[in-house]
């Protein structure tokens, strides 16, 4: 199973006072799959965590990327039309540039299950064939 983590995700888990924190450690621990996100997401995360708390994404995400669990990827250069079509489609939200980065990664990987805590904006995103994100946090 694979699913996508958005920065809240990340925030929440490596920021204990974060009000996300309890049901972002709680997915966390029991989910046995693998976690997909990009590189646009993991800028933003350490750009919103603490020094100190960045440390420890890094050192978890160094070991979770070695056993296979932790995938980051980004979307190919030539994907800036799609991309801006994204966010020029949702500019009602708006929706940035990671929330594009993860819709296109979503559609290229066929990948609908996400680890969010922006269910408001993943709620109206939508993917190939009108589909759905399934938001893993709230279930």
């Amino acid at each position: 199973m694979n699913t996508l983590a958005d920065s809240g995700y990340f925030i929440g888990l490596f920021n204990p006072k974060d009000h996300h924190h309890a049901r972002c450690k709680a997915f966390f621990s029991s989910y046995a799959g693998q976690t997909t996100t990009t590189w646009a997401v993991f800028t933003e995360v350490c750009a919103l965590l603490a020094h100190s708390k960045q440390k420890a994404f890094f050192a978890w995400a160094a070991k979770t990327q070695a056993l296979g669990h932790l995938r980051i990827e980004c979307p190919p250069p030539d994907a800036v039309a799609a991309l801006w079509h994204m966010m020029d489609k949702y500019q009602d939200l708006p929706m940035d540039f990671c929330d594009a980065s993860l819709v296109y990664l979503a559609s290229s990987l066929k990948i609908h299950r996400i680890a969010t805590t922006d269910a408001r904006d993943f709620s109206v995103y939508r993917l190939p064939g009108n589909r759905r994100f399934v938001h893993v946090l709230d279930g």
